[in-house]
C-alpha cells in the first residue's frame, strides 16, 4: 500500500484504475486487468462486480476459458462530454463518448465586424440547444477552451483575459454567462494548454515514459499559442501564464516603443506572418499568382505549388519558428515538439523549422529532438477538453455518481 494513504483512499484509486483501463482498452478480460494494473485478481473481482451493480459494465465477448475470459467493457452509451472553443475568429462545439470519440463538431465563423455581443448570444442558444439535444443528466461535463493572454488562478476565483487582437473578450465574461444560461458549472483552461494535453494522450513518442514532457506550437491567425505538459501534468504557472511564448520577444530590433509586439515570436512566426512578408516583396515577383489581398491558405496553397515569392515568405515563417523552438529547448527541453495544423504539412517545412533551430542550439541536441507535424484529426483543443473533463471528474471522484445518475434517465 502506498504510505499515507487509508483503505478507503486506495478503494477509489483502484477503481479510477480499472475504469481507465476499461476506457482505454475497450475489451479485457478481468486476468489482464490484474495482470496490467498489479492489483489483485480478487481486488479487480470486487470493482467489477460494483460497476456491475452500477450497470457501466457489461460482457462484450467470451474468452476460452468461461467467466475469466470473458471480455469486459464498459457501457456508457448516452454518456457524454462537451467542449466549447472560442478563439479570435470562431467559436467551436465538440460533443464526446466517453471512448474519446467525437460524436458531434459545430463551427461557426464570425463574420467581418459582427459584434461580439451577438456572436456571444449564438454561442448561448447554440449551448443549450445542444444541452437539450443530448440531455444535460447525459453530458457528464463541460469545458471551454479560450485564447490567452488568459490569467485563471482558481483558489482566488481570478479570470483575466487580455487577448491581443481580442480586446471584446474582456468586456464580455464568456464563462459566467455560459454557467448562468447551461445552469451548471463549466471548466475553463487556455486552448493551447488543451491542445497539449490533447497531444499528450496520443503521442506515441510519450507512451511507456515516466517522466516526459512535451510542448505544442499552433498559431491560430495572428497568435501563436504553446503548451506544455511535463510528467503528464499541464504546466500552469503562478498565473496560468506558462506556455505564453507566442509574447517570448524574438526580435530586439523590432522592440521600439508602441511597437513592442512587433518583435514577438507570435508577430515574426503566426501563419498570419506570412501574409506581411508576402507583401514586402510582392513588387520583386511579377509573375506570382499572389496579390496584397491574399489570404495565408491562398499563400501556403502557392507554396506547395513551387511559387517563389510564396516559397521565401514561408520559409520566412519556418526560420522564425525554429528560433522561437530553439529557445522553447533550452527553456523546457520537451522529448517532442509538436506543431500545430495551421502550418503546412509538409517535410519541406519541418526541415526548414530544423535548419533555423540548428542556428541556435548544438547540432547534436537538434538532432535529438523530436520535431513534428500533429496527427490529431479532429481540433485538439475540443479533444483535449474531453481529456482534461474526465481527469477533473476522476480525480473529484464523482464521474460515477454522475454516470449512474445519467443511467437512470435513459
Amino acid at each position: 500500500m502506498t504510505r499515507g494513504m487509508n483503505s478507503t483512499e486506495m478503494q477509489k484509486k483502484n477503481r479510477l484504475l480499472v475504469f481507465r483501463i476499461l476506457q482505454e482498452r475497450g475489451m479485457i478480460t478481468r486476468a489482464e486487468m490484474a495482470v496490467e494494473l498489479n492489483l489483485q485478481k480478487a481486488t479487480i473481482t470486487n470493482i467489477i462486480n460494483e460497476f456491475f451493480d452500477m450497470g457501466i459494465v457489461e460482457v462484450g465477448g467470451d474468452g476460452a476459458s468461461g467467466r475469466r475470459g470473458e471480455k469486459l467493457k464498459l457501457k456508457v452509451d448516452n454518456v457524454y462530454t462537451m467542449s466549447i472553443g472560442l478563439t479570435r475568429k470562431d467559436y467551436q462545439f465538440g460533443i464526446f463518448d466517453l471512448q474519446g470519440r467525437q460524436l458531434k463538431h459545430l463551427r461557426y465563423q464570425f463574420a467581418k465586424e459582427e459584434p461580439f455581443r451577438e456572436i456571444m448570444d449564438r454561442l448561448k442558444r447554440e449551448a443549450v440547444d445542444l444541452v437539450k439535444e443530448y440531455g444535460d443528466e447525459h453530458i457528464l461535463g463541460i469545458c471551454l477552451a479560450v485564447p490567452g493572454l488568459f490569467i485563471n488562478r482558481p483558489e482566488r476565483n481570478e479570470e483575466v483575459f487580455m487577448v491581443s487582437q481580442f480586446e471584446d473578450l474582456s468586456k464580455i465574461n464568456v464563462h459566467e454567462e455560459l454557467e448562468e444560461v447551461l445552469g451548471r458549472k463549466i471548466l475553463i483552461k487556455h486552448d493551447a494548454k488543451l491542445s497539449v494535453y490533447a497531444e499528450w494522450h496520443c503521442a506515441e513518442e510519450i507512451k511507456g515514459i515516466e517522466r516526459g514532457s512535451l510542448a505544442v506550437v499552433r498559431s491560430r491567425g495572428y497568435g501563436i499559442g504553446c503548451g506544455f505538459v511535463v510528467n503528464g501534468n499541464i504546466v500552469n504557472g503562478h498565473m496560468g501564464l506558462a506556455g505564453e511564448a507566442g509574447y517570448m520577444g524574438i526580435n530586439f530590433n523590432r522592440h521600439k516603443k508602441g511597437e513592442e509586439n512587433k518583435g514577438t515570436f507570435e508577430y515574426c512566426a503566426g501563419v498570419e506572418s506570412v501574409v506581411r512578408y508576402t507583401g514586402e516583396r510582392l513588387h520583386e515577383f511579377p509573375e506570382s499568382p499572389l496579390d496584397e489581398n491574399s489570404t495565408y491558405m491562398e499563400v501556403f496553397e502557392a507554396y506547395k505549388k513551387g511559387d517563389k515569392l510564396a516559397d521565401w515568405a514561408v520559409g520566412k515563417v519556418a526560420w522564425m519558428l525554429g528560433y522561437g523552438i530553439a529557445n522553447i529547448i533550452y527553456l523546457i527541453n520537451p522529448d517532442c515538439i509538436i506543431i500545430g495544423p495551421d502550418y503546412p504539412d509538409t517535410e519541406d517545412f519541418i526541415s526548414r523549422i530544423r535548419k533555423s533551430v540548428r542556428n541556435f542550439v548544438p547540432e547534436y541536441i537538434e538532432r535529438s529532438a523530436v520535431i513534428r507535424y500533429s496527427k490529431i484529426n479532429e481540433d485538439s483543443f475540443l479533444l483535449g477538453g474531453y481529456y482534461y473533463t474526465l481527469e477533473t471528474l476522476c480525480k473529484r471522484d464523482n464521474i460515477f455518481e454522475l454516470i449512474k445518475n445519467a443511467k437512470s434517465h435513459e
